[in-house]
C-alpha cells in the first residue's frame, strides 16, 4: 500500500500509517475507521539489561510502538523478582525476562503464558576467571561465586558435569551480580559466574578472561563452539490480558518483531540506541550484541531449554512445582504476525 505523504496532513499521515500497519497484520479495517485497540497505553517490564530489553527500546526508540498506535512505558526493575511481583501486583501488562524468573512465577502458579521469543542468551552465561587460570582445574583451590537458584548456579553445575571438576575441591561463593563484580576487581575471588553486561565489566575491570560460555569454549584443548547451555529471554503476559487484548497483542508483537528485523538491517544504528539507553561504551555494546541471538522465534530449541531450566528449578528446590513449557506457551499471537517464526505446533 504506497500512501502519497506529501499529499496528506500530519494527522491523516499518522492514520494512514496506522492502518497500513495494520494491514500488514491482516486485520480488518472497517471503511473510514482506524482499526480498533482494546487498550493503547501499555505498562512493559524489563531491566535494564541488553539481553532483555532490546527490541522494547528500540521499538520506542524508533517508532515502531507508535505507528501501531501505542503509547507504551517501559519500566525497568533491578531483578527479576521486583518484576514479577509487579506482574502479580497488577502494575504490568507485559513482561520480558529471562527463564529463571519466568518459570518461578509460572510454578507459583501464576497464570502467564509466553507468546514470543526476545532474544537466544546462552552466550551471555559466562565463567570469567583471572588471568593464571587456564583450564578449569586450575580452579582448584579458588573461590568462584555464583548467584544461587538461577543461570548463574547452573553454569557452575556445568563446569563439574562439562569439564569434571570436583566442584567440592573449590570455594563456592554465593553471592549478588554486584557484589560478584566488585569482588572480582578487588580480586577476593578467582572466578565468578556471571551474564552481560556484567562478564564484560568483570573483564575490563578485573583484568579477567571468559574461561567459557553457554555456547563458546575457551578451554585449551575444546576451544569453539559448544553449546552446553541455552537460556533465552522471553515475552510473557497474563492469561487475561492475552484473552481480552488480543489485537493489542498482535500489534506489540508487530512492533517487536519490526524492531527485530532493524537489529539486522542496520546493527550500527542499533549499538547506537543501546549503547546510550544502557550507559555502555559503542565497543561493549557491540561485544554483547554478538554473544546474543536477537529473535523472536519459538522453536523446539527454546522449549527444550525452558525445560532443563525448569527441571533445575525443581531439583534446587526452588519452585515446588514441576512446569511444562507447552502448557504455558502460547503462539497464536506470534503465528498471526509472523507465521514462519513459528516452529513448534
Amino acid at each position: 500500500m504506497r500512501v502519497p505523504w506529501e499529499a496528506v496532513g500530519r494527522r491523516a499521515r499518522q492514520t494512514a500509517r496506522l492502518l497500513c500497519s495494520f494491514l500488514v497484520l491482516g486485520l480488518a479495517v472497517p471503511p473510514g475507521s482506524a482499526p480498533a485497540l482494546e487498550a493503547t497505553r501499555l505498562a512493559i517490564g524489563t531491566a535494564k539489561d541488553p539481553n532483555l530489553g532490546t527490541e522494547l527500546v528500540i521499538a520506542r526508540d524508533k517508532g515502531f510502538f507508535k505507528a501501531m498506535g501505542l503509547d507504551v512505558e517501559i519500566k525497568y526493575f533491578p531483578s527479576g523478582g521486583d518484576l514479577t511481583a509487579a506482574m502479580v501486583g497488577g502494575s504490568l501488562d507485559i513482561g520480558s525476562s529471562g527463564s529463571t524468573p519466568t518459570t518461578t512465577l509460572r510454578a507459583v502458579p501464576f497464570p502467564i503464558k509466553i507468546v514470543a521469543q526476545m532474544s537466544d542468551i546462552s552466550g551471555a552465561q559466562q565463567i570469567i576467571v583471572k588471568p593464571e587460570i587456564r583450564r578449569p582445574e586450575d580452579l582448584y583451590g579458588k573461590r568462584i561465586a555464583m548467584l544461587k537458584g538461577t543461570s548463574s548456579e547452573f553454569m557452575v553445575d556445568l563446569l563439574a558435569k562439562t569439564y569434571r571438576v570436583d566442584l567440592s575441591r573449590l570455594e563456592l561463593v554465593a553471592m549478588g551480580p554486584t557484589e560478584m563484580l566488585s569482588s572480582f576487581i578487588r580480586g577476593d575471588v578467582q572466578a565468578v559466574s556471571l551474564w552481560e553486561p556484567h562478564s564484560t565489566r568483570a573483564r575490563k575491570g578485573g583484568n579477567g578472561k571468559i574461561l567459557f560460555s553457554g555456547t563458546t569454549s575457551y578451554v585449551p584443548g575444546h576451544e569453539g563452539p559448544q553449546r552446553i547451555y541455552g537460556d533465552h529471554s522471553t515475552l510473557f503476559a497474563p492469561e487475561e490480558f492475552i484473552r481480552k487484548n488480543p489485537t493489542t497483542l498482535r500489534a506489540v508483537l508487530e512492533a517487536l518483531a519490526r524492531s527485530v528485523e532493524y537489529i539486522e538491517k542496520d546493527p550500527e544504528g542499533a549499538n547506537a540506541i543501546l549503547s546510550r539507553e544502557f550507559g555502555m561504551p559503542p565497543e561493549d555494546m557491540r561485544d554483547i550484541m554478538k554473544v546474543n541471538r536477537y529473535q523472536m522465534i519459538i522453536d523446539q530449541i527454546m522449549v527444550d531449554d525452558l525445560n532443563r531450566i525448569a527441571e533445575f528449578l525443581f531439583n534446587a528446590g526452588k519452585i515446588k512445582n514441576k512446569v511444562s513449557v507447552r502448557e504455558w506457551l502460547d503462539v497464536a499471537p506470534l503465528r498471526d504476525v509472523r507465521p514462519d517464526w513459528v516452529k513448534v505446533k
